[in-house]
């Protein structure tokens, strides 16, 4: 087993959910997108469980900047796990890929939309936690998905003070709301949230 390094664990309660989503929901899943890395727990989990049998790549979008509930003193020591922890979990596949997106997600999903609009199976939306951006990121995210490929939204429960604004909730459920003919919501955990795009 990889000798990885993480400071904490927000995945694991997750893991057993998302090996069925891939099974049943998506099994033939081999383009991946991960928005808000740290330190690659979530990212080793889809190299090791998803593309090292299916082979493909893995786009990881962070900024390793840290948010407002980060100690953003220590995310250079976040970043330097996240580049060990996902370089261990690639050398057990020749057939995985990784490509490491260095930026805000504003900025980093913009320069994707030419080139990948419509094709990932699966995107991981986990990266700032205030509204504006979360939405941002999952209107993004929706466009970058394909048909038939699924959004997973982190922390819908999350809260940080009192400022709704400061939370996903808010933004999940605008955009939940907004994009609900060309959506389903699948059964899931209520700290995650998990929609398939059904239409364009």
């Amino acid at each position: 087993m990889a000798n990885y390094e993480y400071s904490v664990d927000w995945f694991s309660d997750n893991a057993g959910y998302w090996q069925e989503l891939f099974s049943r929901t998506i099994p033939q899943a081999t383009k991946l997108l991960e928005i808000g890395s740290y330190e690659g727990r979530a990212a080793v989990w889809l190299l090791e469980n998803v593309l090292l049998k299916n082979g493909g790549e893995l786009y990881c979008a962070d900024s390793w900047q840290g948010g407002e509930e980060h100690h953003k003193a220590g995310m250079g020591t976040v970043e330097k796990r996240f580049d060990r922890n996902t370089a261990l979990a690639l050398k057990k596949s020749r057939k995985a890929r990784m490509t490491k997106l260095k930026g805000d997600s504003r900025g980093t999903l913009a320069k994707m939309m030419a080139k990948h609009a419509g094709s990932f199976d699966f995107i991981y939306i986990d990266g700032s936690h205030q509204a504006p951006d979360v939405l941002e990121d999952l209107v993004a995210s929706f466009r970058l998905c394909r048909v038939g490929g699924v959004l997973a939204c982190d922390d819908y429960l999350w809260e940080f003070g009192a400022n709704p604004l400061h939370t996903p909730k808010l933004a999940i459920d605008a955009f939940v709301n907004c994009f609900a003919e060309k959506l389903t919501v699948l059964q899931a955990p209520l700290y995650q949230l998990y929609l398939q795009k059904t239409s364009d």
